[in-house]
């Protein structure tokens, strides 16, 4: 059970209440499985991680294409002359760390005679698994929640729920890691490390370049020194990680031109401005980063509400829809449901939770226009939930309401993602 900001026990819910009678029968009627339930409990870690090996390893290994295979055979040409000219290929939008990192990976696992398809997926699954229970660990410490339910509701989701799987088979886990690298720089953001923060923002923009539409996060606080450091760190990890390539190699990231299909909403602004492809694309971004700096400028809530503003209105303003993209914005909505003290939240995220495997599900079900309209509509909805949630939350502690205590700026805490299916095949 996570507390309150002001120290009172949040309320136990008739859940709860049942989950525990029902865990207290079995301790005196089946004390064997009582204590094998409560080991398995209290190690989520091994167990999402050995799930995430198993399952998205078994999937990796019977993909032999696809992006995967580009992005591990470019890796595998950094490793060696060609490593300023790995982005000579136009449609190779990914970054350079996560690159070179599959590279030596790569290299690594040939020469010890190991599986490289099952091993590099397997490894991939188990680290962003990792890295996302050990986030839960450090956003519920933060905020005074408990731990265990975020490390298992955050981890089932992803191992389970489908959007593991997903990322895997597209060749693209690297999505979930960008969400997660971002909702750490929230995080220290909130305690005043803006030079960590700028750090984090860096290195998820050298994992994919979309990272760097998460910087707004360095407002929060409303700081100008911590912003003005941060906002640099981000600029000097960005130009180290892809001005070697610009000027010492052949780079034709900016050739790259995607289509913009007339049932996107980016395609509504193109009609308005007259651009195309990049053009679009910087509108894309900067309404995406000036969503998640607005949100970022409160001075209350959490600020992971922002990088579910910024995730929402790229995806909304994409002009794909690709079934990998909700991984990030599910993750962070999850982080931010069971590290809320917010009644309502409280009361409705277990249900919440329980129906994000439909993301997965619904582009492999539903018609495509049905789809992409609905999607339009929650991308809209989810921040704005989120907003209008902790707003009325702030609003009741105001006025002295207990029941619905105010969410402090240090509180980090669904959002589901709407899905889509894949309109063109893209490494974007």
């Amino acid at each position: 059970m996570s507390s309150s900001p002001s120290g009172s026990p949040a309320p136990v819910s008739a859940s709860h209440r049942w989950l525990r009678a029902e865990l207290d029968r079995l301790d005196a009627q089946h004390p064997r499985v009582h204590r094998a339930v409560r080991a398995l409990w209290l190690r989520p870690v091994p167990f999402v991680i050995v799930l995430s090996v198993l399952a998205e390893g078994a999937l990796g290994a019977v993909i032999s294409g696809g992006d995967a295979a580009w992005f591990r055979d470019a890796g595998v040409d950094m490793v060696g002359p060609g490593f300023l000219d790995v982005f000579s290929q136009s449609g190779l939008q990914i970054g350079p760390l996560y690159l070179l990192a599959l590279g030596l990976a790569t290299r690594v696992l040939e020469a010890l005679g190991l599986p490289v398809l099952f091993t590099l997926a397997a490894a991939q699954a188990a680290g962003v698994a990792w890295f996302a229970l050990w986030t839960a660990r450090r956003v519920a410490q933060a905020v005074g929640a408990a731990v265990l339910p975020v490390q298992w509701a955050l981890g089932l989701t992803l191992a389970l729920g489908g959007f593991l799987a997903e990322g895997i088979g597209n060749g693209h886990p690297e999505e979930i890691l960008i969400g997660l690298l971002l909702a750490n720089a929230a995080l220290v953001t909130s305690s005043g490390r803006h030079a960590l923060a700028g750090l984090l923002v860096g290195l998820a923009t050298g994992v994919k370049q979309w990272g760097i539409i998460g910087a707004g996060i360095l407002v929060h606080g409303r700081r100008l020194r911590g912003t003005v450091v941060g906002s640099l760190v981000v600029a000097g990890v960005v130009a180290a990680v892809y001005l070697p390539f610009a000027l010492g190699g052949e780079m034709n990231t900016f050739d790259m031109a995607w289509g913009i299909p007339d049932s996107s909403l980016l395609a509504t602004i193109a009609g308005w401005t007259g651009g195309s492809d990049w053009t679009l694309r910087l509108v894309q971004g900067a309404a995406a980063g000036l969503v998640g700096t607005a949100i970022a400028w409160r001075r209350r809530g959490s600020p992971l509400v922002a990088i579910i503003g910024v995730i929402s209105t790229r995806l909304l303003l994409d002009p794909l829809r690709l079934t990998y993209y909700s991984g990030p914005l599910v993750a962070v909505g999850v982080l931010w449901m069971w590290t809320s003290d917010i009644p309502v939240v409280r009361r409705w995220r277990l249900a919440v939770t329980l129906c994000m495997p439909a993301v997965v599900l619904a582009p492999y079900l539903l018609p495509r226009p049905t789809l992409w309209h609905v999607g339009d509509v929650l991308l809209l909805l989810v921040p704005v939930a989120c907003l209008v949630v902790e707003a009325r939350a702030g609003r009741s502690r105001m006025v002295g309401d207990d029941l619905i205590p105010q969410v402090p700026a240090t509180t980090l805490p669904p959002c589901p993602t709407p899905a889509a299916p894949p309109l063109v095949r893209a490494s974007s």
